[in-house]
């Protein structure tokens, strides 16, 4: 998969960062330059899988989720000469190499010894990310990007979506109706009994929208894929309120005409 240059998928803060970064670097003449920012879980496994289960060398010890690229918080410079990219950390350009870490600590970026372009914001703890706890200061347009790679990995287990994209007015507590009404035009499901805590299958080819509420005004939180398995736990008009875990938490709320119950 095609990598990440997007500043707006970094989380703010290290977005800011990243901009000072790269004006230092200009202003000096180094030549490197922003090769990756956010990475999304698909890509991170693949690079994984390099050298391990896929041909090539291995270039990463963190498999999905197990990097600060997919939460938004480090970034990849590498050596742009002739128009070219380089990973070259020979003599001849060590000293790009040592300044870029020096001017990546003065903006709060530190790096790891064992990968040279890889930096990554200060004072965090993989750990903590993976249980949801993000830093501080999150926007829309980096929320959404996470919330929505969360939502589409299916390969294991995902960190909680940021909370930020939740944070709406109290909904109604509609009372759970027997029968399913689906849209004009759409075609009852043989099961067209809601059963709230059965597991239902998406069936839209191109994925379903799971929203923050109970219809269309409310935002989408991400694009669950075809065949993806989801807990209905509750029914608000013809939208099912879903648990995409089994964990017992509400996700958000998906409509019903293109959920089909299998358990």
């Amino acid at each position: 998969m095609t990598r990440n240059t997007d500043l707006d998928n970094l989380h703010p803060v290290v977005r800011q960062k990243v901009k000072t970064l790269i004006d230092k670097l200009a202003h000096e003449n180094i030549p490197l330059r922003l090769f990756e920012g956010y990475r999304n879980p698909e890509r991170q496994h693949q690079l994984f899988s390099q050298g391990r289960t896929s041909p090539g060398p291995r270039v990463t010890k963190a498999d999905a989720w197990q990097s600060y690229h997919q939460y938004g918080v480090a970034c990849d410079f590498v050596l742009y000469i002739d128009g070219k990219w380089s990973w070259n950390t020979g003599p001849k350009f060590k000293k790009y190499w040592a300044r870029y870490h020096e001017l990546g600590a003065e903006v709060g970026l530190k790096p790891i010894s064992w990968e040279k372009p890889h930096l990554e914001l200060q004072n965090l703890n993989l750990q903590e990310l993976v249980m949801g706890n993000y830093p501080e200061g999150g926007d829309e347009s980096w929320s959404e990007n996470l919330s929505s790679n969360i939502l589409q990995w299916t390969k294991g287990p995902t960190p909680p979506p940021p909370r930020l994209l939740f944070n709406r007015p109290e909904l109604p507590s509609d009372e759970i109706d027997e029968e399913i009404t689906p849209p004009i035009g759409i075609t009852p499901h043989i099961h067209s009994i809601v059963q709230t805590g059965s597991t239902y299958r998406v069936t839209a080819r191109n994925g379903l929208y799971m929203r923050a509420g109970p219809g269309t005004d409310f935002d989408i939180l991400g694009t669950l894929l075809a065949n993806r398995s989801v807990v209905v736990t509750k029914k608000s008009g013809q939208w099912y309120q879903v648990d995409l875990q089994n964990d017992g938490l509400v996700d958000g709320y998906c409509h019903s005409g293109f959920l089909v119950r299998v358990i």
